[in-house]
């Protein structure tokens, strides 16, 4: 429900973030959980699903995109909505679906493996239909006006931190990095598992964060500064006017 009210607080103030994209995105990233499950299933749990949720790292750093916009604005000419700009807005929910699903197949892959081929379409049809019940009650909550209301009068400077929240969440409660400190102190006598996990960890996050805010400042710098004309002198388009009066 988390990550369904993130979307649509920010389908509320967005053109290419619509309802129905999110919808779409998020079946599309249930059915690429409900597949990595099946493969797992077939493949007899040797697909390990812990490093999945690794990619809790990208709404975070999404967030701190967000964040920057919000920090470092830029006036730039209102783009036009595009089927590409769509199909990114698109692929985001899956992907983000993807990553705090993680979780799931976990439980899927043991519980295919003890059903019958009848019993996984009956739980797969209840899965696909209690996830748009959840999308719905989620776009319900978010179309009540007192709600609706202060997501508007908010949604810039909290949007940021919902994205940052629900990478931290996914990265927490998952176990992506118990398993990868493990696996290195069982390779490694010396154990040095959460010392190269932090280390990997703070060069790739200060790394992205880093290329993100040189990015956001050389555009900056690089808009336009706006013509302010002088005290006492006219501006030119008002030059402009008053000849063509006199010419007249």
């Amino acid at each position: 429900m988390f990550v369904l009210v993130t979307f649509f607080s920010e389908a509320s103030t967005s053109e290419t973030v619509t309802p129905f994209r999110i919808v779409l995105g998020q079946y599309i990233g249930f059915t690429a959980i409900v597949t990595i499950s099946l493969i797992g299933f077939g493949a007899s749990f040797l697909l390990p699903t812990e490093p999945i949720r690794f990619m809790g790292l990208l709404p975070l750093l999404l967030g701190v995109w967000k964040l920057f916009d919000l920090l470092l604005p830029t006036t730039t000419a209102e783009p036009q909505i595009s089927n590409i700009a769509g199909i990114r807005s698109t692929l985001k929910v899956s992907i983000i679906t993807l990553m705090n699903g993680g979780d799931n197949i976990g439980t899927y892959v043991p519980l295919f493996s003890q059903t019958h081929k009848a019993e996984i379409v009956v739980y797969v049809v209840i899965y696909y239909i209690l996830l748009g019940v959840w999308c719905l009650v989620a776009f319900l909550v978010m179309r009540e006006k007192h709600i609706l209301s202060l997501v508007r009068r908010y949604t810039r400077v909290v949007i940021p931190f919902l994205y940052i929240g629900l990478g931290l969440y996914i990265i927490i409660q998952s176990s992506c990095y118990p398993w990868s400190i493990q696996h290195i102190d069982d390779s490694v006598s010396a154990h040095p598992g959460k010392i190269i996990m932090s280390i990997v960890t703070t060069f790739l996050l200060s790394t992205c964060i880093g290329a993100m805010l040189w990015f956001k400042l050389r555009k900056k710098a690089a808009q336009p500064v706006p013509e302010v004309p002088l005290e006492g002198n006219p501006s030119p388009t008002l030059m402009h006017t008053i000849d063509g009066s006199h010419a007249s």
